[in-house]
């Protein structure tokens, strides 16, 4: 059974948590390890008991002989000079999110790995939750029928206790917006339950009483699709609580209120919301982010060469859309879709 060979670029906490989830494909091997400090390769090795390369640069990961897919961990601001030369080389890739810091790298990413043709898979694992999975194997039976109304939001405090905090979320240069940071976990899933694509949005954002970012921590839009259903999103940094997801689903069928559901359509006799009894998402802290479904999707996808659930092109989607609710903070107009050149 042919084994696939991972190199990863970038050995921080996500990466550790990729790697993990990694080791239980049978597929799968990790080949090769990149990142800017040595230590930091030696010490995931270590932890893993892994049989892997510790290489010098992204160039050698890249030309490494027993390396097929590039998993990318690096900060923010790398990510698209690293999709563009990965896609050249003919590697598939696993990308965490935000694959881009604005709609031009965006566009090129989408250009060179349409041009590749390799099998990409965005870090959007929220997709794999089980109350996720829940939720959207009920939509697919219809038991909500038609749904004309979808939010999703993202509530998670994140300040200086996160490693990434100074290049990854307060800066503009390494955010850049508190959307493509992680709003873009919201943004991905209202796409996806709403089953079309954004055609406008408009939103506002603020900021609450937090000083330490330079774009607003805190914001919340209003999207028409292009079936002409409507959603909403939002985000904030700066919330006094725990995690939040927060997830709002209406249909003519039946309606989702998080961790609550009902459906006439599928549960004739029901009279009161009836609960999902999975698990949800109540966490920010990748170990519990359910890695393992997104890189078996991707080992399947380069198996029987068809797609990912997540592929570049549908995140990119997801990264449009976001960067439109930016532009629409920034201009205080409703902003119309789509940006990139399909």
């Amino acid at each position: 059974m042919k084994k696939y060979g991972v190199g990863i670029m970038g050995i921080g906490w996500v990466a550790g948590a990729h790697a993990t989830a990694m080791l239980q494909n049978p597929n799968l091997k990790i080949a090769a390890l990149v990142s800017r400090r040595k230590e930091s390769c030696e010490a995931l090795k270590k932890s893993l008991c892994l049989d892997c390369d510790i290489l010098d640069s992204y160039d050698d990961l890249i030309k490494h002989k027993d390396v097929d897919i590039i998993d990318i961990c690096t900060p923010n601001s790398m990510h698209c000079e690293q999709i563009v030369k990965a896609a050249a080389a003919g590697k598939h890739m696993i990308l965490e999110k935000p694959i881009c810091m604005n709609l031009k790298e965006l566009q090129e990413e989408l250009d060179s790995i349409r041009k590749a043709k390799v099998k990409t898979q965005t870090g959007f694992a929220s997709r794999w939750n089980p109350h996720i999975l829940s939720i959207e194997g009920l939509i697919n039976k219809g038991g909500f029928g038609d749904i004309f109304f979808t939010e999703v939001d993202y509530y998670h405090e994140i300040g200086p206790w996160w490693s990434g905090y100074n290049w990854g979320a307060n800066t503009v240069k390494g955010g850049p917006s508190a959307s493509l940071v992680a709003g873009c976990h919201a943004v991905d899933l209202t796409r996806m339950f709403a089953g079309s694509e954004a055609a406008e949005v408009f939103a506002y954002g603020t900021f609450g009483h937090r000083k330490d970012y330079e774009y607003y921590p805190t914001y919340a839009a209003v999207i028409k699709f292009e079936n002409g259903k409507i959603g909403k999103t939002g985000n904030s940094f700066e919330n006094e609580c725990p995690y939040v997801m927060n997830i709002v689903i209406h249909g003519s069928k039946g309606a989702i209120f998080n961790e609550k559901f009902f459906t006439k359509e599928l549960f004739v006799g029901q009279e009161d919301w009836q609960t999902f009894k999975s698990s949800m998402l109540e966490s920010g802290d990748v170990k519990h982010h359910p890695f393992k479904g997104m890189v078996d999707d991707l080992v399947d996808a380069i198996m029987n060469d068809k797609e990912t659930k997540n592929n570049v092109i549908s995140s990119a989607k997801s990264h449009e859309l976001c960067i439109a609710i930016d532009r629409s903070m920034e201009t205080g107009e409703k902003v119309k879709l789509p940006l990139l050149k399909w």
